[in-house]
Formats: C-alpha cells, structure tokens, sequence
C-alpha cells in the first residue's frame, strides 16, 4: 500500500502545483492525435512501448509491446481523457486486454510464464512545458487476475521446490514519456 499512498501524494502535489500555475500570456495548447511512449507498465508490455490514437479528442486506443523480464507482453485497450483548460494535467481512466501477471524465476528459466487478462487503470498525463512535444504519463493500474496464476505459484511451491520471497501486488503502476507523432 506504501506505492499506493506514494501515487496518491503525487496526484495532489501535481494537482496543486498546476492549479496554482499561471501563465502571464495564455498559451493555445494543441491536443495530440498520436503519440508514441516509452515506459515501464503493463500498458508498456512492462518496460517498452505504446502507440496511442485518438479518433475522437477525449478517446484513444491503444498498443504497447515491451519485455515482462518473463518474456514478451503486449497490451490492447481503449484511454479515455478529460481534458482540462490548461492542457498542464489530464486525469484519465483506461481499460485494457494483455500482460497483467509474469512469474521470473532467475535460476530456472523454464519456468517464467507471462499471465494475460483485463486490466483497468487511472492516471494523468502532465504538460509542465506545453510549447513542448510531449509529456509525462503516470497511472495506477487493477489487474483483474484468474486463479491460474496463484495456481501456478502454488504448483511452483508445491512441485518444483520454487520459493516465493514477494507476493505479486493487487496493484500495478505506470510511468511513461509520450512523444507527438501527430
């Protein structure tokens, strides 16, 4: 729960950074269409990278492929963003179907597995410079597991002498730069 409140404080430092941030000249601040991220999250494939569209200002879908330290993760799903007037923070929900759980057993690489299912998310995207093309992205992510997975670890437990020191989180986060294409 420590990166939980950790996330949490961070959401109100930004919100009361960019609330309190006044521009003596407004700024016309365009919107992205696509973007391309590179990050570490399961939007990411765990650390890789995200090709973001948006059809329609707020909604956006999405791709990302990257390395789950198990092998590879792919993730599909749809963000959608509540734009604000000074473009400096965008709070947004996302749903996604790919990469949400990866078993790594450094000494016996056989058995690392990556697990896929449904995951949902809530996060922001932060603008400090808006003359600039791009912007840093963070989320807090729900990964909605099957029992195959804790099956797996017990299986691993119970059959093959495999010693678990951490229990995956019921939680994930994000974090990612974006890059405007378009």
């Amino acid at each position: 729960m420590n990166v939980l409140r950790l996330l949490l404080l961070f959401c109100l430092l930004q919100i009361s950074y960019f609330s309190n941030a006044q521009d003596s000249i407004p700024v016309k601040v365009e919107t992205d269409k696509v973007t391309l991220g590179l990050g570490m999250g399961m939007e990411y494939g765990g650390f890789g990278i995200n090709l973001l569209y948006y059809p329609a200002e707020n909604v956006g879908v999405f791709a990302g492929v990257g390395t789950a330290l198990a092998g590879m993760g792919y993730n599909a799903g749809l963000k959608v963003r509540m734009l604000s007037d000074s473009a400096r923070v965008n709070f947004y929900t996302m749903a996604m179907y790919g990469y949400n759980a990866s078993i790594y057993i450094p000494d016996a690489k056989t058995y690392n597995k990556v697990f896929y299912g449904v995951t949902f998310g809530l996060g922001l995207d932060t603008r400090y410079n808006p003359k600039k093309d791009g912007y840093w992205t963070f989320a807090l992510l729900m990964p909605l597991r099957g029992s195959d997975v804790s099956d797996y670890m017990k299986d691993l437990t119970n059959n093959h002498n495999i010693e678990f020191k951490n229990e995956l989180l019921p939680i994930g986060i994000s974090i990612g730069y974006r890059y405007f294409l378009f």
